[in-house]
């Protein structure tokens, strides 16, 4: 008989975080290692982390073939507790993050720095700089900061054409979820070829011009088809006459 998440003699921030992200029976976990959990939500991989420890202790999450523990490897003791302190168990995690992000963690200086990637570098383990991925997406004049390119190193995305791979959910996430970023970047990426993977909602900016949309969510705070349709119809009636025949089209066609 399968477990439910809650039935598990864990802690119950693991459970509580198991839920977030969107697991409620224990079978859920099946076929996931700590490298496949954290690629499934990678923008909260120090929530994922941060359970990782209990989990394979109760035999819930194990680590993939041939892991190599922090535990099991000579390093400084600075370089050890850093590594711990931010939920690094085994070596291969480091490789989800950019060499940016590991040498802002806290205590990790120069030199440090040098210690890590050598072990790395004698584990076969790849550190990467969000550099390339900067360079590659130059041309298009996206609306990013250093914030965004690490969330597109986190979701393996190092060219325009990987966007492919994305919803527009996905987008608005690496966006900070400031939907103006999120639309600006959308139309960009769309201008030059970008198809993103279907979701079960869509934003309004997908279906309507970007000026209606932006006005949508400034004025009412609707930002999806699926926020617009729960409103009555006597609502959506009292919108601006500049806005209304746009969405009433946009949801008499959604809706046949």
């Amino acid at each position: 008989m399968d477990l439910q998440i809650d039935d598990l003699k864990v802690s119950d921030y693991t459970k509580n975080t198991l839920h977030e992200l969107g697991f409620t029976m224990v079978s859920d976990l099946e076929g996931y290692d700590y490298i496949s959990l954290t690629q499934k939500f990678p923008l909260k991989r120090h929530r994922v982390f941060s359970i990782i420890q209990e989990l394979n202790g109760a035999g819930y999450l194990l680590p993939p073939d041939n892991a190599v523990s922090i535990y099991d490897v000579p390093m400084s003791k600075r370089l050890f507790h850093i590594l711990e302190r931010n939920y690094f168990l085994y070596l291969s995690q480091l490789s989800l993050c950019s060499k940016e992000e590991l040498a802002c963690l806290r205590n990790l200086g120069e030199q440090t720095m040098i210690e890590l990637e050598k072990i790395c570098q004698e584990h076969h383990i790849e550190l990467r700089s969000v550099h390339n991925i900067k360079e590659n997406l130059a041309p298009y004049h996206l609306p990013f900061t250093s914030r965004h390119y690490e969330a597109l190193y986190k979701y393996n995305i190092t060219s325009i054409d990987d966007f492919n791979k994305i919803t527009t959910h996905d987008l608005h996430i690496i966006c900070q979820y400031y939907y103006y970023d999120t639309m600006k970047t959308y139309y960009i990426l769309k201008d030059n070829g970008v198809v993103f993977q279907t979701w079960e909602d869509q934003y309004l900016f997908e279906l309507l011009s970007g000026k209606i949309a932006q006005k949508i969510s400034r004025k009412y705070r609707i930002d999806t088809i699926s926020m617009l349709q729960s409103y009555s119809e006597e609502y959506i009636e009292s919108m601006p006459s500049a806005i209304l025949p746009s969405v009433k089209a946009m949801l008499a066609e959604y809706r046949s």
